[in-house]
């Protein structure tokens, strides 16, 4: 989770997790060939051969990715997000410079990684919300002073305003993820925004008037719900499918060449590689294989396994496909604390220990914490300044640059960063599905099929529907650049049931197909106030589709409780929470609690139910002890906010709170000192009583 500074909406961090499963694409499995050594002096060297997002890459773009592929191993690039823009020691309304940074200021030395970020609308954060132009000309100059005066590598994020509600990207109302992809009603508003970072792209230049490489890292975190982009708000295949689509709307359409693609989902898989990939959109579109974790536990040897196992599986992955590693984000939970307030006074070395004792997760190619706000909020120790006193971790964050393993911008040969010789390998053709996507629930007699082909010249483009062996033609659209039609499903067959819409295109290359899993039909409707009785998901695949997971677990369909329940298994051997959620909606007033049957495990872990009603997340703790089976109800005069929402620690439930519900969750803490590390429970007939 995120703070939001007011006047800038710009964000500070807090931490999460969970993200997933692979989707199928047409990718290349030969390694690229190392760089030749010439012949003979008089003979240059032959480039060397990379598979990247983008062929068309710049040549610095290009030799930047070389670089972080090599990089691997050898020692991690330190970040610091905004490192420029944000400090303590500096007066930033008056001073800023693009030179200053609390990181020089405090080990006399730039971070090696910069991380910028477009805004909340797209014109950059600094120096304030009134004036988009001005914000925008202040980021240009920033990132060009960095990379032309200071000398380092680049990441760009974007955290982008809710496009349907006008709402921060923290405002998760409105089916926005849908609402923007082709087809829907708010995808010009989100195009717009995408041309804004393409500006910024196309701005940004170094001393030769090149354009500056960046790595940019939209969407991360979605393996929680804090964004609009999360998990409980776009289903895998969505995510996959906005992903994709934004780089091929900046690289295709706008023609921006000098972006490497970040994929950056929390933390907290246990090293599992399908739950990572679950929302992965594909070797076409990514260079980068990252993650986001913050530390609530000042390094605790549980949280650092569990960093250390994400990481080392992101580096198998990273191998494997000859991408890069990293990790992505990372700092303490909400931000480092005061003198004296702080658990772990070598928490940046005991942290990096970790990653570099590890033959895997030390591959990392760089590791990037988050900004400096103020004294107010601030991610990395500041030295002594006209009012503050030194961070007590400042020594710590002093031994970290004195170790060579860390990589600061003085360490960094620009030359070997920006000047390789390196070519990009051309696509292989590649043809995906973008409506409706795979797992999609569809309710209406009609839909529009639209398929994305690229890198081949089709003859023919068709789809089939299930068994049925009829070819129903699609045509390309040349304005969208989408093969589409209508398939006429009938209001005969909405009848609750999966069935397969499979794509075939017919190239001069050969033939390509993809196939997604559809639902035909609403699932029964609920009874009013009830969550859910399992009863209408049609399989564990419908069930997962309608439940984002939150950390690594598996909840399947179990014959219990007279029909279907909800089974739910855990394990805490690298995270020490887990959980479910689904997007709810209703009016609950004249309700006064929640009723449910659960099946305990006996554990005595802490089980947390947790329902958004009027902005606020509200908690119940239904007792673990024992194993028999019941049913329980809890008066919401009983429901708390939740422990980490201290600003509303004060608020009980309302009659107006139950008018507006979003979201109901389900997680599994693991209790201090608890010996038992797996389990299961089981839930059903949730509902408002």
């Amino acid at each position: 989770m995120r703070k939001r500074s007011a006047a800038r909406q710009v964000i500070a961090v807090f931490t999460t997790a969970a993200a997933l499963l692979t989707s199928g694409a047409i990718t290349s499995t030969a390694a690229p060939s190392d760089s030749a050594a010439p012949s003979d002096s008089a003979r240059p060297p032959k480039p060397q051969s990379v598979r990247i997002s983008d062929p068309h890459a710049t040549a610095e773009t290009r030799s930047l990715f070389s670089y972080l592929r090599d990089q691997q191993g050898k020692g991690v690039l330190f970040g610091h997000q905004q490192t420029t823009e944000f400090g303590v020691t500096w007066d930033e309304l008056t001073e800023t410079d693009g030179l200053k940074s609390d990181v020089k200021a405090g080990v006399g030395d730039h971070p090696a990684l910069f991380g910028w970020d477009t805004g909340h609308l797209g014109h950059g954060s600094s120096p304030g919300d009134p004036a988009p132009e001005e914000n925008f000309q202040a980021t240009v100059k920033l990132i060009e002073t960095a990379h032309n005066e200071i000398g380092g590598v680049h990441t760009l994020a974007s955290h982008m305003d809710n496009f349907v509600t006008g709402g921060s990207f923290y405002d998760t109302n409105g089916d926005v993820v849908t609402r923007i992809l082709p087809g829907g009603d708010h995808h010009a508003r989100f195009n717009a925004y995408l041309d804004r970072v393409a500006r910024l792209a196309h701005e940004v230049d170094d001393r030769d008037g090149n354009p500056i490489p960046m790595i940019y890292r939209p969407f991360h975190e979605n393996s929680g719900s804090w964004f609009w982009w999360g998990a409980a708000h776009a289903s895998p295949a969505k995510y996959v499918e906005l992903f994709r689509y934004t780089v091929e709307y900046l690289r295709d359409v706008k023609d921006v060449h000098n972006f490497l693609y970040a994929y950056s989902p929390g933390g907290g898989f246990g090293g599992v590689d399908d739950v990572y990939m679950r929302t992965y959109p594909g070797d076409n579109y990514i260079d980068v294989f990252g993650i986001d974790s913050y530390d609530g536990s000042n390094g605790s040897p549980q949280f650092l396994d569990g960093i250390v196992a994400d990481l080392g599986m992101i580096a198998r992955i990273a191998q494997e496909k000859d991408k890069v590693s990293a990790f992505t984000e990372y700092g303490i939970s909400g931000a480092l604390k005061p003198n004296g307030q702080n658990g772990n006074l070598n928490w940046f070395t005991t942290m990096f220990n970790a990653i570099k004792a590890d033959p895997w997760a030390s591959r990392s190619a760089f590791m990037l914490t988050w900004v400096n706000f103020g004294t107010e909020q601030f991610f990395l120790p500041y030295p002594a300044t006209a009012t503050e006193p030194e961070h007590e971790l400042l020594p710590d964050l002093k031994r970290l640059h004195a170790d060579p393993f860390a990589v600061f911008s003085s360490a960094l040969d620009l030359s070997d960063v920006y000047g390789r010789k390196v070519k990009a390998e051309a696509h292989k053709p590649f043809l995906h599905v973008v409506s409706p996507p795979d797992g999609e629930r569809i309710t209406t007699p009609t839909t529009t099929v639209r398929v994305r082909l690229l890198d081949a010249k089709p003859a023919l483009v068709h789809y089939t529907v299930g068994d049925d062996p009829t070819k129903h033609p699609l045509r390309l659209d040349r304005r969208t650049g989408y093969h589409t039609g209508t398939w006429n499903i009938g209001a005969e067959n909405l009848t609750n049931k999966v069935t397969q819409l499979k794509v075939t295109a017919v190239t001069p290359r050969g033939t390509l197909s993809a196939t997604n899993r559809l639902i035909l039909g609403a699932k029964p409707p609920l009874a009013p106030g009830v969550v859910d009785d399992f009863e209408g998901h049609v399989d564990d695949m419908a069930l997962g589709a309608e439940y984002s997971p939150y950390g690594t677990n598996r909840i399947s369909l179990a014959a219990d409780n007279g029909g279907k329940a909800l089974k739910f298994d855990y394990d805490f051997s690298f995270q020490t929470y887990t959980g479910v959620g689904k997007r709810i909606s209703g009016d609950w007033s004249t309700y006064t609690g929640l009723s449910f049957w659960l099946r305990p495990d006996g554990s005595n872990h802490k089980l947390v139910l947790q329902l958004n009603a009027g902005g606020v997340a509200y908690e119940a703790y239904p007792s673990m002890s024992g194993t028999t089976a019941g049913v329980v109800t809890i008066p919401f005069a009983d429901w708390r906010p939740a422990p980490w929402d201290t600003g509303n620690a004060h608020r009980r439930i309302t009659p107006e709170d139950l008018k507006n519900l979003s979201q109901f969750n389900i997680f599994i803490n693991q209790a201090e000192g608890n010996p038992v590390v797996a389990g299961t429970f089981y839930l059903d007939d949730l509902r408002a009583s």
